[in-house]
């Protein structure tokens, strides 16, 4: 979320569940988590602790924040895949049947 108090205070943690949702509706939660910036961002600090200030943001805080954020989204994942992985039992295998688009000589 932003710096912005308002927004967190309207939408708490709604956008995260969105963005979370759509990420693993897609299949997409290992690529998000491998090349999230702020994730590798975590990760190089994690590996120099410097804990300088750049451009007036503390490094600490800041990776404070990203890791309080990404314990929220790993928390918003292991939900969501148990809620999904419940709905694919219940459902089965789901049958997806393809319609091929017309051909030029049948709309006439």
């Amino acid at each position: 979320m932003g710096r912005n108090p308002r927004v967190r205070k309207l939408f708490g943690e709604g956008l995260h569940w969105a963005g979370c949702t759509i990420i693993a509706l897609l299949g997409q939660q290992r690529r998000f988590e491998a090349l999230d910036f702020c994730y590798h961002i975590l990760r190089v600090q994690r590996q120099d602790q410097k804990d300088d200030v750049v451009k007036g943001i503390p490094l600490k805080r800041m990776v404070d924040r990203i890791r309080r954020f990404q314990v929220l989204n790993s928390q918003i994942f292991s939900v969501l895949a148990r809620h999904l992985s419940a709905e694919d039992e219940r459902a089965g295998v789901e049958h997806v049947r393809c319609f091929p688009p017309p051909s030029a000589n049948k709309i006439n």
